[in-house]
Parts: C-alpha cells; sequence; structure tokens
C-alpha cells in the first residue's frame, strides 16, 4: 500500500512540473540586475526640506525606468561636503560596480574661498579613481553667487573647463545650475537649497544630456 501511495505523489509531481519553463540562474540575474549611477554631490544632492521622493537621484530614476532604462541612482551626499570631503570617500561607491557616475562638486569650496587648485587637483584624482575602474564621469560645472570676488569667481569657474580640457573621455556640462540659479520661484527661501520644481528642471536637462550622449543604454 505504501508503495502505491509514493507510486501516486511521483506521479503527481511529475504532472504539476508538466509546462514549467527552466530558467538557468545566470539568465534571471540578467534579466533583474539593475545597472547603476552613483551621483556624487553635497546636500544639493539630497531632500533638504523635501520628500526624499522629490530630489534629483530619485527623479531620475523614475525618468530612466520609465523610459526603458534599467538604472539605479546610488544617492551619495553629505551635506556641505567639499572636494577634500568628496575625495576621500568617493572610493566606497565603487564597491557597488556603478556604470556612470554623476560628478558635482565644488559648491562649498566656493563659498568657504577654497583654493582653486586644491579643488582642480580633487576633481582630477576622482575622475582618475573612477575611470580606472570602467566607470563612465559626467561632469557638470559649478558656479558661486556673482556677489563673490570676481578673480576668484572667473578662476572656479574655470577650473571645470580646464578638467574637461585634460580629461577628455569625460562628459562635460559646463554649469549644472543653469535655468534654476538664483530663481525665488525654484528655490528655498535660503536661495541656495532647490525646491521639487528646482529638481524637475535638473532632471530633465541631466536625462536629455544621457540620452543625446548615449551615455545611458537600454
Amino acid at each position: 500500500m505504501k508503495k502505491i501511495i509514493w507510486i501516486l505523489c511521483f506521479l503527481f509531481l511529475v504532472w504539476c512540473s508538466q509546462g514549467d519553463e527552466f530558467i538557468p540562474q545566470e539568465n534571471i540575474s540578467e534579466t533583474t540586475q539593475m545597472k547603476k549611477i552613483v551621483a556624487l554631490w553635497d546636500s544639493l544632492t539630497a531632500w533638504y526640506w523635501v520628500d526624499i521622493e522629490q530630489n534629483y537621484p530619485s527623479k531620475l530614476q523614475n525618468k530612466l525606468q520609465e523610459n526603458g532604462y534599467n538604472y539605479e541612482i546610488i544617492n551619495a551626499w553629505i551635506s556641505g561636503d567639499t572636494s577634500d570631503g568628496l575625495v576621500s570617500r568617493a572610493s566606497l561607491y565603487l564597491d557597488q560596480k556603478p556604470e556612470i557616475a554623476i560628478l558635482i562638486i565644488g559648491w562649498n569650496d566656493g563659498l568657504r574661498g577654497l583654493s582653486t587648485t586644491n579643488l582642480e587637483e580633487n576633481i582630477l584624482e576622482i575622475i582618475d579613481m573612477y575611470e580606472e575602474a570602467w566607470v563612465k564621469v559626467v561632469l557638470w560645472g559649478m558656479d558661486i553667487p556673482m556677489n563673490l570676488w570676481l578673480t576668484y569667481r572667473n578662476d572656479f569657474r574655470q577650473v571645470y573647463k580646464d578638467v574637461a580640457e585634460v580629461r577628455d573621455k569625460v562628459e562635460f556640462f559646463e554649469f549644472f545650475l543653469d535655468w534654476v540659479a538664483g530663481k525665488s520661484d525654484l528655490n528655498l527661501p535660503d536661495m541656495i537649497h532647490p525646491n521639487p520644481a528646482w529638481y524637475d528642471i535638473i532632471v530633465g536637462n541631466l536625462y536629455k544630456f544621457l540620452e543625446k550622449n548615449k551615455i545611458i543604454t537600454k
């Protein structure tokens, strides 16, 4: 009797398995694994006084996925960070094996009047670090308020152009805050940190840049 029961159980299991498609484990990982972009920045990358879903990495990830790009955005921010701070922690995110790094840094260097030479050296070091790991780097230039002294401001802006010239594999956009800087309807009352509308514009510009230059792939 027991033998008959075991035979019936076996036949039932065989019947249940009919039509099931075998999918190799490696194919499962290939279809579900998301490519990664690391967003290197300071508090402007965060969600200062706005919901986390409203910051630029979250909005960019949603926009990419809505348009068929399978990317996850790693939000690598620290509020008040300078290029010295970023260069000391940038290697930590390489463990997550990003394909693209969006590098925006220097705002706090400029507001504090720190050395533009040091800023340039730090940016170059971060770029070299990521390019050696076969990560595509997107560098977005920065500017500082017009009320700071002119010579320093000119030197500051020139840093990004010089870096882009000597690291020609880098994708360069001259001024990240174009269209949003200094506009009261796009900034919080401190006129430094962005509101959700600010993020919408930045994400739209960044998405167009990434797609136009074929930095992102499907």
